[in-house]
């Protein structure tokens, strides 16, 4: 191969990869992008028509779920809508299964999307589970003592949606310590394992 040949071949395979390093992560943004949209506007569509008349409009479910938000947020931000909200949360109080799932939800996401404040997830760790040998990560809620054994209570939420679950006991001996943050962790399980670090460190 002359070294003309060999340049131009350099030179592709640099252009190719420096575009595969672009292409993936914008690629995968967009696949976790349109996967949510649908996932959201195939949930509010039914129930919707329910409802209302809705014409059979591409992404109509998404648009209603985002004004939906949005006024959520200004009827949570003014007088009126706080005193609706803790009216609103007292009601639920006594209605025992729906209250578990709404306190243990709404507790959920204040933990995931709060980076600071009381009650927020304490560290990402690692756990084995579902059995022996196999790792998933954690989030440190408490820890409490059982007897004369450590125990702490972990949160493992399942991927890509971190609002369900499972809360086990694991023993304090048995919980792996790492250098990856709850904001880490959380970009780990929304993206299904596609954003994540080359190495975790144990600590």
């Amino acid at each position: 191969m002359s070294i003309k040949r060999k340049y131009l071949f350099l030179k592709l395979r640099d252009t190719f990869f420096t575009g595969l390093f672009v292409f993936i992560p914008i690629a995968i943004t967009v696949w976790i992008v349109l996967w949510l949209l649908s996932f959201v506007n195939n949930l509010i569509l039914p129930y919707l028509r329910y409802v209302i008349p809705v014409p059979d409009i591409p992404g109509i479910g998404i648009a209603v779920t985002v004004l939906l938000i949005f006024l959520s947020g200004i009827v949570a931000q003014n007088y009126f809508g706080k005193k609706l909200i803790t009216l609103w949360d007292r009601l639920i109080d006594k209605i025992p299964l729906v209250r578990s799932i709404y306190v243990a939800t709404k507790q959920l996401m204040e933990n995931l999307l709060n980076a600071r404040g009381k009650g927020k997830f304490k560290e990402a760790v690692l756990v084995e589970f579902p059995r022996k040998g196999m790792l998933s990560i954690g989030f440190v809620a408490n820890k409490v003592k059982i007897g004369d054994t450590v125990y702490y209570l972990v949160y493992i939420p399942t991927a890509p949606n971190p609002t369900s679950g499972y809360t086990i006991f694991v023993e304090e001996k048995e919980v792996i310590h790492t250098d990856i943050s709850v904001e880490e962790a959380t970009k780990i399980i929304l993206s299904g394992g596609l954003v994540t670090k080359n190495r975790i460190t144990p600590l």
